[in-house]
């Protein structure tokens, strides 16, 4: 600092002087008045008391930072419904139950639950080992599998908006078909 020409000085010791006036009248008043002129070498000065030809400026007090306290909570701006957002409480498969042994049934009942029910515009779609079932007449919960073949069988459902977005899958649901064999239509055994 002691290379710096005067004036230099001058202009850098008035800046901090500023800055610290500026920060007292925050911390201890709400605004103050301050006094600004530039002298004959084109120094800028600021000064919280008069001058001859000084311009008087007004300060607002310092913005300030109040922390909210630990528990307060802030009240929170309630967004607008979305179409289609509230998301299905819960969809599962309620028929057939999981891992029934079925024996020789001419058809197999599938029914879909939904909490809240389903809504307009929403489709539900289930499927049996990967291939789509349509549903039973107008209603879009009940499905029916007509002669299912022997062997163990998986049952998936899930509900889609129009646009196709995926809003709820039910576990899938496994049960299997037994049947007599052609060999030996008179099967001895037979499930109760």
């Amino acid at each position: 600092m002691q290379d710096m020409p005067p004036a230099a000085l001058s202009s850098i010791a008035c800046r901090c002087l500023l800055a610290l006036s500026l920060l007292a009248g925050s911390v201890l008043c709400p605004a103050a008045t301050m006094y600004r002129w530039v002298d004959a070498q084109g120094v800028v000065h600021y000064s919280d008391t008069p001058h001859p030809g000084a311009e008087q400026i007004q300060l607002s007090g310092a913005q300030t930072y109040h922390n909210t306290p630990t528990g307060a909570t802030t009240p929170s701006v309630a967004s607008p419904p979305v179409p289609n957002a509230t998301p299905y409480q819960s969809c599962a498969i309620t028929q057939p139950g999981a891992d029934a042994a079925l024996y020789a049934p001419e058809s197999v009942d599938v029914s879909v639950r939904l909490i809240p029910a389903l809504r307009p515009g929403d489709l539900v779609s289930v499927q049996l080992d990967g291939s789509a079932l349509q549903p039973l007449g107008g209603d879009a919960l009940n499905f029916q599998i007509a002669q299912p073949d022997r062997g163990a069988h998986t049952i998936s459902a899930e509900v889609r908006t129009a646009d196709g977005t995926v809003v709820c899958s039910a576990a899938p649901v496994s049960f299997s078909v037994q049947r007599p064999s052609v060999n030996s239509p008179q099967s001895p055994v037979k499930p109760h």
